[in-house]
């Protein structure tokens, strides 16, 4: 995880703060010294701290996982607080995979069969629901990162995750211990814990009554070269408002399609029709050829910060890498008269020099506006693209914000060559989250 990216992001010092406020609870609640004035008591407080904070960890997870959009102001973006989300669920499960391991170091020093009988089920309700919600929180995160499944599989086993939350809270308020003796810290807990529950529901149970969609029909399906789609909405009745780079979430209403929210980056500009730039990448893209005129969508939305009219510097680089030309495509359409004094590189990285539909619009769009310069760049006969190839062409470039999208790798290369080029992160602006 990035330092610089912690530090200057208050959404990531605000989930700091609460993960961490159990631990100040706890410190102030009594003497400390006689709680660590051995080994094994040192453990066993270091034990209870672990499972403190990483249930108020778990909690601020599920909270995220709302997917509210008030998250935005903290984060610079709903994509920023879903690599918080990433980030602290991780923790937290090692903060409580460490709880019991702790614990049972007490019982390891009378022997090992008392300890195994303190982390397996037993007679104790309130520690089996601890290990059932561990167990159940471990498979879903083993799952989540490291098993490649279909998107709506996926989606399916990471929804455990509330369920293994369910037990952990019966365990934390059944359990006794500090949680019991100290009120602010119980009832602190017990907030969040209800908070990250409602989440939980507001995104399972009940999302088809509470959350917000706009509803819209395909008017239009364009198929360009290399499985690349640009579809075509018209509203059917309120119109969405958004700003050219950002993204929403779609659920299309067709029978070859599964009916889950997928992302997918604005092509338009801010006005009507509402279009998206689709490529075949995966289990649920392949199948966007399937979609048909007339087909009805539900848009959640939008969300991200990722525009050029959020960067106050109007000297700017875009570097768009295969499908992530997408929401510069949006930027690119918005461009009017009042636009005139931005000053643009473009960068278009291909991997042919086909000049395929959106090149040509590109290139017209260029036509009309002498400040916007478009460099197409065919990785076949020219190699990757480079932070230094930029900064040689481009004579003011320490004076220019970046904005970057297009395929993970590339994204964190270029912004790990700019940053040792001496950059400033703040001006690098990445797409980070996985439209495509």
């Amino acid at each position: 995880m990035n330092k610089n990216k912690i530090l200057n992001n208050s959404g990531w010092w605000i989930l700091s703060t609460l993960s961490l406020i159990p631990l100040i609870l706890w410190v102030f609640e009594a003497p400390l010294s006689p709680r660590i004035s051995n080994i094994s008591l040192f453990t066993r407080s270091l034990g209870d701290v672990f499972g403190l904070c990483g249930m108020a960890m778990f909690s601020l997870v599920l909270i995220l996982s709302a997917r509210l959009k008030f998250f935005e102001n903290f984060f610079n973006g709903i994509n920023e607080s879903y690599s918080a989300h990433h980030f602290f669920g991780g923790l937290a499960f090692c903060f409580l995979l460490f709880h019991p391991l702790l614990l049972a170091y007490n019982y390891l020093t009378i022997s090992f069969n008392k300890a195994a009988l303190f982390l397996f089920p037993g007679a104790n309700m309130a520690q089996n629901f601890g290990s059932i919600g561990l167990f159940v929180m471990t498979v879903a995160l083993v799952i989540t990162f490291y098993a490649k499944l279909r998107y709506q599989v996926w989606k399916f086993t990471h929804k455990f995750l509330g369920l293994a939350f369910i037990f952990a809270f019966f365990h934390t308020f059944l359990i006794g211990a500090d949680i019991l003796s100290n009120n602010a810290l119980r009832i602190y807990l017990f907030i969040l814990a209800v908070l990250a529950m409602l989440a939980y529901f507001y995104r399972t149970l009940f999302v088809d009554y509470l959350v917000r969609t706009f509803k819209y029909e395909i008017s239009e399906i364009k198929k360009y070269e290399n499985k690349t789609w640009e579809i075509s909405m018209s509203p059917k009745n309120k119109e969405i408002k958004f700003i050219p780079g950002q993204f929403v979430f779609i659920k299309f209403k067709n029978k070859m399609l599964t009916e889950e929210l997928h992302p997918f980056s604005f092509s338009s500009a801010d006005g009507l029709p509402l279009k998206i730039a689709v490529k075949e990448l995966g289990d649920y893209t392949d199948k966007i050829g399937d979609l048909k005129i007339g087909d009805s969508a539900e848009v959640e939305g939008p969300f991200g910060a990722f525009s050029f009219k959020n960067i106050k510097n109007k000297k700017q680089i875009w570097v768009a890498g295969g499908i992530g030309i997408a929401p510069f495509l949006g930027m690119l359409r918005s461009l009017t008269d009042k636009e005139k004094d931005y000053n643009i590189d473009l960068y278009y990285s291909i991997r042919n020099g086909t000049c395929n539909a959106f090149q040509v619009e590109i290139k017209a769009i260029a036509e009309q506006n002498k400040n916007l310069n478009i460099i197409f760049w065919n990785t076949q006969t020219m190699g990757f693209l480079t932070a230094d190839i930029i900064k040689n062409d481009i004579k003011n470039f320490q004076e220019r914000d970046i904005l970057i999208c297009g395929p993970s790798l590339m994204m964190s290369a270029l912004k790990i060559q700019m940053l040792k080029m001496g950059v400033a992160e703040k001006r690098i602006h990445i797409e980070e989250f996985q439209l495509y």
